[in-house]
């Protein structure tokens, strides 16, 4: 009797340990999620209020462009037709004068492509800020260690469906977007 009452002690304090060690080594693992981070950028209605402004702004600042195409143009199509008429030296100040134009139009055009280059950042990163600060928050609140990104370029290959919480992110950042930000 007190070798099987040694044997059930040796046991259980086995079994003690086992579990105090899995235990330990639980606590250890660390947890990991993936992100689809076009698809957040896709779905995300903060993203698509920002397209559509920028579009609004682009579009705004391509029709003064136009204008100021369209004035070269007929002021060009205009010297074309009377420059017969005109004396030399007329006709070089319209040619001075349509250079000018054509300098300014172009001029434009460079300031219209940088300054929506510009706001496209602009408007980008302030899309990037408040999804990097919500999957930063919905990792510490539910205790995710890593969240990688996933994109189209082949940084993750494969991703297992049961960390894949895209879709999760996707509806905080929307739910967020129209409520704001809760405490």
């Amino acid at each position: 009797m007190k070798i099987i009452n040694k044997v059930h002690l040796l046991f259980t304090i086995v079994v003690i340990l086992l579990s105090a060690y899995l235990f330990l080594q639980q606590r250890n693992v660390k947890k990991i999620a993936v992100v689809n981070a076009q698809l957040v950028l896709e779905k995300y209605d903060g993203f698509k209020e920002a397209q559509d402004l920028y579009e609004i702004k682009t579009k705004e600042m391509s029709e003064t462009f136009e204008k100021q195409k369209r004035a070269y143009e007929s002021k060009s199509n205009e010297l074309e037709i009377i420059k017969k008429k005109l004396s030399k030296s007329e006709l070089e100040v319209k040619k001075g004068e349509l250079e000018i134009l054509r300098a300014k139009t172009a001029q434009l055009g460079k300031a219209i492509e940088n300054k929506a280059k510009v706001q496209e950042e602009e408007l980008l990163q302030g899309v990037y800020n408040k999804v990097n600060d919500y999957v930063k928050r919905y990792a510490e609140a539910n205790n995710i260690d890593l969240i990688e990104g996933v994109t189209g370029s082949g940084n993750i290959l494969y991703a297992s469906d049961r960390i894949d919480i895209t879709e999760i992110i996707i509806e905080g950042l929307n739910k967020e977007y129209v409520e704001g930000i809760k405490d």
